[in-house]
């Protein structure tokens, strides 16, 4: 009886030991949603990578360059039909900016893919600072992944706010839909990367 007692008594410990973890862990998932960045924070860098797929990462990565944060931007997950003219005409950047110092990557279809084809022109450049932009609810993982995947460059993060959670039209349903996606995601890499490393 005593055993079955302890058992049980046990169960319940390690069950909200298991709670606790991850009400912790979504805290602080939702803490990183209200880091903002401005461009004076940012410490001298060699290059600037920017995720497509949010709104405003694209322009804000190219006005962090024209400010000469950075030396090189690479644009990561464009479209393999858009040229540097399809962005300049876009978003009304100066195209001599974008001929001379931004680098599109067009082989990134996810997260992961990003990570590595940025990893890949980092090398290439052999630069070691890096400002990482994208937007708040999607930096906690793509920090996570370059830093698992090369963890001797520096990465800086840029967050641009997500248009989706600011949106007054847009339904609270959607937003914590959005957002849980988001935390199942990042929840899924850690689980990837422990096991890739055991």
């Amino acid at each position: 009886m005593k055993k079955k007692r302890f058992h049980h008594v046990y169960i319940n410990l390690i069950f909200l030991i298991c709670i606790s973890i991850i009400v912790m862990d979504v805290i602080s998932f939702g803490k990183s949603l209200k880091f903002t960045t401005t461009s004076g924070d940012l410490p001298d860098v060699e290059g600037i990578v920017v995720f497509t797929g949010g709104e405003n990462r694209v322009q804000t990565a190219i006005q962090l360059l024209s400010q000469n944060i950075g030396q090189r931007l690479f644009i990561s997950g464009v479209n393999p039909n858009t040229k540097k003219s399809d962005i300049s005409h876009r978003i009304k950047s100066d195209r001599k900016l974008l001929d001379c110092c931004i680098d599109l990557g067009k082989n990134a279809n996810n997260t992961f893919e990003n990570a590595f084809e940025t990893i890949r022109w980092v090398q290439n450049n052999n630069f070691k600072s890096l400002v990482i932009v994208t937007s708040n609810y999607h930096m906690k993982r793509s920090l996570f992944i370059l830093k698992q995947s090369d963890p001797n460059i520096k990465f800086i993060p840029f967050h641009v706010e997500s248009t989706l959670l600011q949106d007054t039209n847009s339904s609270l349903t959607e937003k914590i839909r959005a957002l849980t996606i988001e935390y199942l995601k990042y929840t899924y890499t850690r689980l990837y990367f422990l096991f890739q490393l055991n």
